[in-house]
């Protein structure tokens, strides 16, 4: 165990299973320490040690810029401490308590950042559990990051750690599947990391209002709440990408942080934040709260690095070496070891209005846009979307040859490839007249009445 020493500035927070400290260390760099008391018989103590230092192992397999990870470990007899950057921009839900939702494409920001740690969290075979707007912090610069993964689930956990048939999360932002107490997966952090971003962009989570047990009882049901029409587009669909009761039909972290899958998901643009979006982005201060978990506590076994190199050593002691600051991290279109990213892409996104469809890295974004976009809609169109989140517009001049009779439809119909989903939406010269959605099994079809007796052109 570590023997380092931490100067108390001043108490954070309490929660139930401990409280959290501001200190500073002998550099005189300010972090957050995690202090968890022990309880119990000698044996429930010697349980609970071992639950908190697997926990330890978890956050120390994290490198990301966006994950609030773990800096040393103290073993002070019926107390753990786990030391952990202080965050001094607060966390996602006093910002929207402070300031309002944020601006869409400050959404889309954090979107893009939190998406990138939670594939970085999934690749390392770890599933958060808890993802909510109380556990996104934010740095002195504003930028976000995932914090707590104290509930955490490894892939390589040792079973008789956890209590059979507790269901851990939080009823406002926990997938059905969670909230129904299934299995959690790598996609339930990805419904959770959805009702979170709703949040930030409207100040709802996607059960509505209500007590902690109603919306336990909606979650389970898989009632999830329309996403706002007054969103922009983009963000429209990411998050109805995310927030899909049916696990299987949601998107990876990895392909969504890339701008893969999803239909009409656009690639999300990794630049800073400008005008009033920067500002919402700077803003807030205060004292953040680094999250005390209540409940079970993460029983992950350490395991080997993602491309196969053996397993670090446990912290503390002569063995616990900081990493090297060239340290390589594997991107989804750059893994370790390649010189070069994959093609039309940036190393962890689409270039150049590409696009990736086929769910391959190695050949990268493989697909371009076409010249399609502006034809007039004459019998059939084969036409893809590219890049994700584009808009396509086709004309077509209807004739009804002096049809007396006021009886003349078109139908417009709409087929999306595999996996993905489009929306149809047919304009006449006043504006949007109808709308549908196509997904790989169902088209999209609009059925049109003629509008104008006796005009020969509509």
């Amino acid at each position: 165990m570590s023997e380092r020493s931490y100067d108390l500035i001043a108490r954070l927070g309490r929660g139930g299973m401990g409280v959290v400290d501001l200190a500073r260390d002998a550099d005189g760099t300010k972090v957050a320490l995690k202090r968890l008391t022990l309880q119990g018989s000698a044996s429930e103590i010697a349980r609970s040690r071992e639950r908190l230092l697997r926990e330890a192992e978890v956050l120390r397999r994290l490198h990301h810029p966006n994950v609030v990870g773990l800096v040393d470990v103290l073993d002070e007899g019926d107390e753990i401490v786990l030391v952990m950057p202080y965050m001094s921009g607060g966390s996602l839900a006093e910002r929207v308590a402070q300031h309002g939702p944020a601006p869409a494409d400050e959404v889309e920001r954090q979107a893009r950042r939190l998406l990138g740690a939670l594939a970085s969290a999934h690749q390392a075979g770890i599933v958060h559990r808890d993802i909510k707007p109380a556990n996104v912090l934010f740095d002195e610069r504003g930028e976000p990051c995932l914090a707590d993964f104290g509930v955490a689930l490894s892939r390589d956990q040792t079973h008789g750690l956890t209590v059979a048939g507790m269901v851990v999360g939080t009823p406002g932002y926990m997938a059905p599947e969670q909230a129904r107490g299934d299995a959690v997966s790598p996609a339930t952090d990805v419904f959770s990391l959805g009702a979170t971003l709703l949040f930030a962009a409207t100040g709802d989570g996607p059960y509505g209002h209500g007590d902690p047990g109603l919306l336990m009882v909606r979650a389970a049901a898989g009632k999830v709440e329309r996403v706002p029409r007054s969103l922009p587009g983009s963000l429209r669909k990411l998050l109805r990408a995310m927030l899909d009761p049916r696990p299987e039909r949601r998107p990876a972290a990895a392909a969504l942080a890339a701008g893969r899958d999803g239909g009409a998901l656009r690639a999300l643009t990794g630049s800073r934040p400008h005008g009033s979006a920067r500002s919402w982005a700077i803003a807030g201060g205060g004292i953040a709260i680094v999250a005390v978990a209540v409940g079970a506590w993460a029983v992950g076994e350490r395991a080997p690095t993602s491309d196969g190199s053996p397993e670090r050593p446990p912290i503390g002691g002569q063995e616990d070496a900081a990493q090297p600051e060239d340290a390589c991290t594997d991107l989804p279109y750059h893994p370790c070891g390649r010189a070069e990213p994959a093609p039309h892409t940036d190393g962890v996104e689409c270039v150049d209005d590409h696009a990736d469809y086929d769910g391959r890295w190695e050949n990268g974004c493989e697909a371009a846009p076409d010249t399609q976009d502006g034809r007039p809609l004459e019998d059939v169109i084969e036409a893809n979307i590219v890049p994700a989140g584009d808009i396509d517009t086709y004309p077509v001049e209807l004739e009804d040859d002096l049809d007396l009779l006021c009886d003349g439809t078109v139908e417009i119909t709409l087929e999306a490839p595999a996996r993905t989903e489009l929306e149809l939406e047919v304009h006449d010269r006043s504006g949007p007249i109808e709308t549908a959605t196509s997904t790989s099994e169902t088209p999209a079809v609009v059925t049109i009445d003629e509008q104008r007796c006796g005009d020969d052109r509509a």
